[in-house]
This record gives structure tokens, sequence and C-alpha cells, in this order.
């Protein structure tokens, strides 16, 4: 039987998935060259694993911060960023950037290694650990163009779920023996499955939601799911920056109570998702409005419901290793996605 190009794109983006989880799980394992291993053991032991100081040690932060202004550029300003997709110069341009701030970021790690001694001072380690972090930076930029997964539109979302996964046997296992030691409260680990079963529920029904409105949703058809992994991120960037000011003008409170700086990025955090969801919603043509409308509203408010209750969470219940709303929101999606891969893969084998 001929092979399709459908079949064809679908063993590519199962191929690619494969590479891009080998690739991220070395670089993961390698460590930055020129760190004195011996010096870093303790490190080690306190981390759990090499990743704090391996050629993946910035992860994929220097690509995330770039395509999120992107993001945040065709919110605001649509049409210009439309006129910019369709000109060559830009993605060139990107992929300098993303380098470039690859190098600055990889300058500042090292020199905090150099500090702690964890690494010779010398011009030659530091040109080579930041090439090194280049390459990996580079070889991400390749992978968020070759990975497309249904309904993602770009391959970020899979970069960074890998080394989420990869952490959570580990979590798993501090969950337990902290329950085992007494320090944990059974009932605080059942109340974090309850809860985590209850917000994969939630985010499996908001992809569907939209899912079932791609086709006649006005929205970018590439990317029908950008409402719900967008402004979360978006949200929790933004709170970043405000919280500059509590910190700067509230120290000793801040200090003296902990639980205010939760309280306060989840006001910043409840109040910014649904400002994001509406920038969404004003990039729908007038007549589709009425229909969407009520949709992005109920995907604005499971929004802030996640962030904000996985947020407080751990105010109420030892939770050493909660997940975040954005991160889960991310992962599930992904496993989504990727299982509508392999589905249609099967059934056009058959």
């Amino acid at each position: 039987m001929m092979t399709t190009p459908s079949r064809d794109h679908r063993r590519y983006t199962i191929l690619m998935t494969v590479l891009a989880f080998i690739i991220i799980a070395a670089c993961m394992r390698l460590p930055i060259p020129g760190i004195d291993l011996i010096s870093a053991s303790f490190q080690l032991a306190q981390s759990g694993g090499m990743e704090r100081l391996s050629l993946f040690a910035l992860g994929t932060v220097p690509l995330f911060s770039l395509l999120a202004l992107v993001e945040l550029v065709r919110l605001v300003a649509p049409d210009l960023a439309e006129r910019l997709g369709h000109a060559g110069w830009p993605r060139l341009l990107f992929g300098i950037a993303v380098l470039l701030l690859t190098a600055l970021q990889a300058y500042g790690v090292l020199t905090a290694f150099v500090a702690m001694g964890l690494m010779a001072d010398t011009l030659g380690a530091m040109v080579l650990g930041i090439a090194a972090f280049v390459g990996v930076s580079a070889l991400l930029l390749w992978l968020n163009d070759a990975i497309r997964l249904p309904g993602l539109g770009s391959g970020i979302w899979l970069l960074m779920t890998i080394p989420m996964f990869s952490r959570v046997p580990r979590e798993i296992v501090m969950s337990i023996e902290a329950v085992r030691s007494g320090i944990m409260p059974p009932w605080h680990l059942w109340a974090l499955a309850g809860a985590v079963v209850i917000a994969v529920a939630i985010v499996v029904a908001l992809n569907r939601l939209l899912l079932d409105t791609r086709r006649n949703d006005g929205m970018r058809q590439d990317t029908p799911l950008s409402v719900l992994l967008w402004p979360p991120f978006l949200a929790g960037i933004a709170t970043g920056y405000l919280m500059v000011a509590p910190i700067i003008l509230l120290p000793a409170s801040l200090e003296a109570a902990p639980w205010l700086a939760t309280a306060m990025q989840t006001v910043f955090m409840s109040v910014l998702i649904p400002l994001f969801v509406y920038g969404y919603f004003r990039q729908l043509p007038v007549d589709r409005r009425a229909d969407m409308k009520p949709i992005l509203t109920v995907v604005a408010l499971s929004q802030v419901l996640l962030c904000a209750g996985l947020g407080l969470l751990p105010l109420i219940v030892f939770a050493p290793a909660a997940p975040t709303g954005p991160a889960l929101i991310v992962c599930v999606t992904v496993v989504l996605a990727l299982g509508r891969v392999l589905v249609s893969d099967r059934r056009q084998t058959r």
C-alpha cells in the first residue's frame, strides 16, 4: 500500500519526538566542560542529579523567553506580527537573538560556578562553556522548528515537558519518603494526589473543548491550543516583574510572613490570566466572538482555578513536589497531543 503524506508526517513527528528525548536526556547528563565534579559532589547530592551542572542547566529558558516575547507581540499587534511572519529575516533574527541571549545567560551561570570554586577561572574554560551552552540552544532551535504536534504549533512545549517528566519519579519518591519518615502526614499525600487528578481532568476537558471548536473559532488554525497554553506562562512572567515592587518595598513583611508572597503571586496571576485570554478573544472575527465568549470565559476561569489552587496548595499541605498550574497544563496537553499522533498513526497503519 502506498504511503500517504499524512502518514509520513506522523512518522516524522514520532521520530523527531524520540530524537528530542534522546538529545535532552543526554544533555541533562553531560557535565559542563571544565566543571570539577569532585568539588561539585555536594551540589549534585542536594539537587538530586546532574541537571543543574549539565549542558542543560539553562534548559529551554533562552528559547522560551523570546518565544514568549513573540507571542506577546502577536497579542498586542497581530497585524505587525502577521507581516513579519511572511518575511524571512525575522526568523533569522530570532535565531541570532536566542543564541546571543544564551551566551549572556551562560556567562552569568559560569561566572557563578567560578565564584563557587566549581570551575577554573580561565578564559579557555569560559569560552568552552559558553560554546557548549550555545550549541545546545542551537539544537533546541532546530527541534522547535522540526517538531509539530497537532494543535500545539511549536515544538517548544514538548521540549519543556521532557525535563519535567524526568523529575517526576524522583519527586514521587521524595513524597513517599517524606510520609515514611513522618515529615509529611499521609493525608497530605492523598490530598496532593487528589488535587493533581482533578487538575488533570480539568485540563483534559479544556483540550476537548478547544479542539472541538478549532474548525470554526477563527483563531490561528495551527495553534488552537495557544489560548490554553500561553496565558498562564505570560501571566507568570508578568507576575515576576510585578513582584519586584513588593520585594523592594516590603522586604521585612515578606520575610516575616512567607505566605504573603505566595498570596500576592496568586492575586497577580488571577488578574493577568483573563487579560491575556482576552487578547486571544480580540483576535477572533467579530461574527465569532459571541459564540466563543462563553468558551474562552470557561478557559480563563479554569486556568485561574488551576494556577491559584495548585499555587496555594503548599500553604495547606506539605507538598515538596507539588506541580504548578502552568506546568501541569502544558504536560497534560503535550501528552494528549502525542496520544493523538500515536492513535492516528495506528489507524493509518490498519
